[in-house]
């Protein structure tokens, strides 16, 4: 019996079984490494020390920090600072100056729009008006210790009776109902007394 030769496979099966599937180099630069890729992180911190710890920035949203793997760099989103990861300890202290220096140069109107638009999104990030609460000076203040117990009443010298919180009202215990002084007065939130220091008797109660 005389067999027919095998017929060769037509060409688009052979161009079928020897291609495989590639991404067309163009795309394949598009494609970032996961080793590469940069991480976000929220930094876990609700309060910033300045002057010692005197004044407290309190943070009312978590900053973003951003890593590059490639440079090992951190960024904090929005704060404009850039450092080495291996420094990250000392990121509370250049957050603490990034805001002051940004705090100066807005109360003397020296900010330039980069600068600008940076201290608009930090102010939505921290509680601006604890800090400036934290920072004012005492003001000078007199009046007359209505009251000591059981709480504490002074009527200033505007006329206004003012009840003093026990913390505040422990600087006036030496005085006696009646008493006028002068001190100077740290106000808080609605004009509050947070503390009272520096009392000058003005005019003593006789005993």
């Amino acid at each position: 019996m005389i067999f027919a030769p095998a017929l060769p496979p037509p060409p688009d099966a052979e161009a079928a079984e020897s291609y495989s599937p590639q991404l067309p180099s163009r795309l394949i630069a598009r494609i970032e490494p996961t080793w590469l890729r940069r991480q976000r992180y929220a930094y876990k911190r609700s309060v910033l020390p300045i002057e010692g710890g005197r004044v407290l920035l309190r943070l009312t949203e978590p900053p973003m920090i951003e890593v590059d793997p490639a440079s090992k760099e951190c960024e904090v989103i929005g704060w404009g600072i850039r450092m080495s990861r291996d420094f990250i300890h000392e990121l509370p202290k250049k957050m603490a100056r990034r805001f002051l220096d940004l705090f100066s140069k807005a109360d003397s109107s020296r900010l330039n729009e980069e600068e600008r638009q940076c201290w608009m999104g930090i102010l939505d990030q921290v509680d601006f008006p604890a800090f400036c609460i934290d920072r004012a000076a005492p003001h000078y203040l007199e009046g007359r210790l209505a009251r000591l117990d059981p709480v504490c009443l002074v009527d200033w010298h505007d006329g206004e009776r003012q009840q003093i919180g026990r913390e505040a009202a422990r600087s006036l215990g030496c005085l006696r109902p009646g008493d006028e002084f002068g001190a100077y007065v740290k106000l808080g939130k609605q004009n509050s007394v947070l503390s009272i220091e520096r009392i000058t008797l003005l005019a003593p109660v006789e005993e």
